[in-house]
């Protein structure tokens, strides 16, 4: 379960990293949610009462520092910080 939340992570930061390069190269683009966050919360066994999706999108969109997270090491480590995270909910 674990590795397949953090392909599901990993893919959601992606996407974002992606939709906010276009925005600041002036390419307008609409953010695409893959609605990977429903599935994540569902394998975690996170109740419809305690899902987040601000917050889950909040924690993805750290990664839009390309400076910070410039690896797929820090990516992954984001990823598993996002999992740690919900985890605790």
């Amino acid at each position: 379960m674990k590795t397949n939340v953090l392909t599901l992570i990993k893919d959601d930061i992606k996407i974002s990293r992606l939709t906010n390069t276009l925005d600041r190269l002036n390419v307008p683009v609409n953010h695409y949610p893959l609605g990977n966050a429903k599935v994540i919360f569902s394998l975690m066994e996170i109740s419809e009462v305690e899902q987040n999706f601000e917050m889950y999108y909040k924690l993805i969109e750290q990664a839009a520092d390309l400076e910070q997270y410039d690896s797929t090491e820090k990516i992954d480590e984001l990823a598993e910080e996002i999992f740690r995270e919900l985890k605790g909910i």
